[in-house]
């Protein structure tokens, strides 16, 4: 134990700029995250329209009050008739409304007159806009018909029904339920960047392993008494330790911030335990195996890419052909994001069998490992 606590903090000193390096790309996972639910929080505002007030009334007020917290709209107001106009040619709005005047009168008088809308071709908003202004339209021209021409009365009654109407669905109304599910994909994304920057982390490992080689520290080590498990846990818990520093500001941001990822944090955490698992596992062998550094590179930036394209990390695996994902169940990658996306989908969704699999992938590796250090390395490695 003695001996594998001295490897692991000689190593740890040698990792300091890995260390570093890690802590640095999981504050940027971060920031990441928080321009995601940015995006998100822009793309779901609303549909923005302009809206011209000829009158201010009763009518005016409570349509006002209808298109912001009913439907949701971004309401720009203004008497500014060409600014608007204006706004909405340049696209940053999608219509235009004008309440005329004399509209409170008309609805009193029982001849009710339309609201005036202006569009250009956004047609699906216009659709949307026409249909629930026609609907207020014609529940205003009720309560004046039951207000019998009386302007106080009108005001009364849409205040009454403010407490009993039955809410408008619309995408403000569902916004809680689209921040979630883009909070879950964003969680997704993270996770997918962890897996590739993990992998690259490895390059570091994999380096100080081999230079131990070149050097003839490997081979000092060997000629003690260390036993092959004692060799690989000191080296390799530095390895965990990247890893940790890679992921911990992402859950400890979660954690404060508390956003709705579908998925309990223990599980993530286990999740990315036996994939840095597989990971150092990596390292390891392609320290042992390979030559030179040329190669590990290689080895390195070529499994990290090829697995995680293939594995799903960056994009849906729904949408690849079917070999395609037949071939994906063959990387560590796709066990990860299946486990994530299936837990999202259902909490109680069976993911075990992904960690075991995970973990046959880094028993593998190890084994493959132990076996080369039992050998000692027969390859001679080049500068």
């Amino acid at each position: 134990m003695k001996k594998t606590g001295i490897l692991f903090l000689n190593t740890l000193r040698r990792s300091r700029m890995i260390l570093l390096a890690a802590l640095c790309c999981g504050i940027a996972l971060c920031f990441i995250y928080g321009l995601m639910a940015q995006l998100y929080g822009d793309e779901y505002e609303g549909i923005p329209v302009g809206l011209i007030a000829r009158e201010e009334t009763a009518v005016t007020r409570d349509f006002r009050r209808y298109l912001t917290e009913d439907l949701g709209m971004q309401v720009l107001e203004s008497t500014d008739e060409e600014h608007l106009n204006t706004e909405l040619v340049e696209r940053h709005i999608s219509a235009v409304v004008e309440v005329p005047a004399g509209f409170e009168a008309a609805l009193l008088a029982g001849q009710p007159v339309p609201l005036l809308v202006s569009f250009l071709d956004d047609y699906a908003n216009a659709a949307f806009v026409q249909a629930y202004l026609q609907n207020y339209t014609a529940g205003i021209a009720t309560l004046a018909a039951g207000a019998g021409g009386d302007a106080a009365r009108l005001q009364e009654m849409t205040d009454e029904m403010q407490n009993v109407s039955i809410p408008v669905h619309t995408i403000q109304g569902g916004f809680d339920a689209q921040i979630e599910a883009t909070q879950k994909n964003a969680f997704r994304q993270i996770i997918g960047f962890f897996l590739m920057f993990g992998f690259v982390l490895a390059f570091g490992t994999s380096t100080m392993l081999f230079d131990d080689r070149r050097t003839g520290v490997y081979n000092r080590v060997r000629a003690t008494n260390m036993r092959t498990l004692q060799y690989l846990a000191g080296t390799c818990s530095v390895g965990i330790v990247s890893a940790v520093c890679l992921i911990a500001p992402f859950f400890i941001y979660t954690a404060a911030t508390g956003p709705t990822i579908g998925i309990r944090i223990w599980q993530a955490l286990l999740l990315c335990f036996l994939y840095t698992l597989f990971v150092v596992a990596v390292a390891l062998v392609f320290a042992l195996y390979l030559s030179t550094k040329n190669a590990i590179t290689a080895g390195v930036i070529g499994t990290a890419t090829i697995t995680c394209v293939l594995g799903g990390s960056y994009f849906p695996l729904e949408s690849a052909p079917e070999f395609l994902q037949g071939l994906a169940r063959a990387t560590p990658q796709f066990w990860v994001m299946d486990a994530v996306s299936n837990l999202q989908k259902n909490t109680s969704a069976a993911w075990w069998q992904n960690a075991l699999v995970l973990c046959l992938f880094a028993l593998l590796f190890f084994i493959l490992a132990g076996i080369r250090y039992v050998q000692g390395g027969k390859k001679q490695v080049q500068a």
